[in-house]
């Protein structure tokens, strides 16, 4: 039987169902998973980030944020102040998720998109690059 115990990991596939269903199964080995923040990202203390996330270079999560397990938010990629990312949700570079906006699991931002204050994006949503979503 395979064991990885003592292993930390990320697990750096860009399929976000494909990333989360073998998070899961490593997890399930014993599998301990750390979350990758680039020196030049900025993280608030008062936020939260699950493990196995991957915060690029001038990635920012304000205060009061969350965000979950196995994400990835990229280069100049914000979550603002009480947002909520789920878990396996991709941020692409220069996305933006508004203050107190809801992201389901699995969604994808494209690039230079947003999701406006408030706003909810369910589980497996898409926003198209440079565009932006206000749905409730």
């Amino acid at each position: 039987m395979l064991s990885v115990e003592d292993v930390h990991v990320v697990v750096a596939i860009t399929d976000n169902v494909v990333r989360l269903r073998l998070a899961n199964s490593l997890r399930a080995l014993g599998a301990k998973f750390f979350t990758a923040v680039h020196p030049a990202a900025f993280v608030s203390t008062a936020s939260v980030v699950g493990d196995g996330t991957v915060l690029a270079a001038g990635a920012v999560v304000h205060p009061d944020a969350a965000v979950g397990s196995h994400c990835y938010v990229g280069p100049r990629g914000v979550v603002d102040r009480d947002a909520v990312v789920g878990a396996g949700a991709w941020v692409s570079s220069g996305a933006v998720v508004g203050p107190g906006a809801r992201v389901g699991a699995r969604a994808i931002l494209g690039q230079n998109s947003s999701v406006g204050r408030k706003a909810v994006l369910g589980e497996d949503g898409e926003v198209a690059a440079l565009s932006h979503f206000e749905g409730g």
